[in-house]
């Protein structure tokens, strides 16, 4: 355990460090925005692109994957659906959101510095696949089911499609893994001076997400129904990857590397993203906005054991 513990402090050290650097006002205003901006569209971009741009022949198909995390999600999805109706008592329109936090994960500012550290390199390939098809997919579902829990037999407006395509179009992360998989088929090497800008950049993604996170986390406050946040919270850190493992031990085989970061990708705490869609959707808000700070602490636990239980450690191995 000492081993993981080493392993896995110094990341949310690093969380813990931007969130108090954006609590105490350490750095001058709008600061916080820039650095998640540049960790965003700048230095996590580079290395998903040097990742993608360099991977090595893959050892099984990216189907096995995308079909082993997302027909987890689904079951998921459908729960908290369930869930919010069932459960909580919360109107039809409020469940897209809930599931939304649900599902999507912090995987890109957490999940890959912690895929890559903990094990290894190899985990770059599996995790551009999934952060891919992470993004774009959850957000056309779950526009397309506020869309249906508010129009019901009316159908879906096509302007929702247009918009969604549109802003993916413009995100940062999924070109970047685009572009890394186009320049590797075209068979055209890096030139020395530009590949090692792209190393430094690359370089820098990990301790800026984090401590961006960090301080993004900050402007957010523990809030929202306890109940909401309980239901949030236990199908985010335990079902979810609960689900992941189950189907990559039992149902579809996977290279080892591939199943655990499939499972830590569940693992990650719900992500902004989730936030973003409650504010565009004026539903669950505060306990989406509280749901960030709580899983993310509660992850430092989770994930923690996770690692433990598992054996994952690049360290250890």
């Amino acid at each position: 355990m000492l081993t993981v513990l080493e392993l896995i402090a110094p990341l949310f050290a690093l969380i813990v460090l931007g969130f108090a650097i954006g609590r105490f006002g350490y750095l001058a205003p709008g600061a916080d925005k820039l650095l998640a901006e540049f960790g965003f569209k700048v230095a996590m971009p580079a290395l998903l692109f040097r990742a993608t741009s360099t991977f090595a022949p893959l050892p099984t198909s990216p189907v096995s994957l995308l079909l082993a995390y997302f027909s987890a999600s689904a079951i998921v999805w459908g729960l908290a659906t369930l869930g919010t109706r069932h459960i909580l008592g919360r109107p039809a329109a409020d469940a897209p959101v809930i599931a939304m936090a649900t599902c999507f994960g912090n995987t890109v500012m957490l999940g890959i510095p912690v895929g890559l550290i903990a094990l290894g390199p190899e985990a770059a390939t599996p995790a551009a696949i999934l952060v891919a098809v992470d993004t774009p997919l959850l957000w056309v579902i779950a526009s397309l089911h506020g869309e249906w829990s508010l129009r019901g037999r009316k159908g879906v407006s096509i302007n929702v499609l247009r918009e969604i395509a549109y802003e993916l179009a413009r995100n940062p992360i999924v070109l970047s893994i685009i572009l890394g998989v186009l320049w590797r088929a075209s068979g055209l090497g890096m030139p020395g001076p530009v590949g090692k800008v792209i190393g430094l950049l690359a370089q820098a993604a990990v301790p800026t997400a984090l401590v961006a996170l960090g301080l993004t986390l900050s402007r957010f406050r523990f809030q929202g129904q306890i109940r909401t946040l309980a239901l949030i919270a236990s199908s985010k850190l335990l079902l979810f990857p609960g689900l992941v493992f189950a189907i990559t031990r039992w149902v579809i085989e996977l290279p080892p590397t591939w199943a655990a970061i499939a499972i830590l990708f569940a693992a990650m705490p719900t992500g902004a993203n989730a936030y973003l869609f409650a504010v565009r959707s004026d539903r669950v808000i505060n306990s989406v906005s509280g749901s960030l700070v709580i899983t993310t602490a509660l992850a430092a636990v989770t994930v923690s054991l996770l690692l433990y239980l598992s054996g994952w450690s690049a360290s250890s191995r």
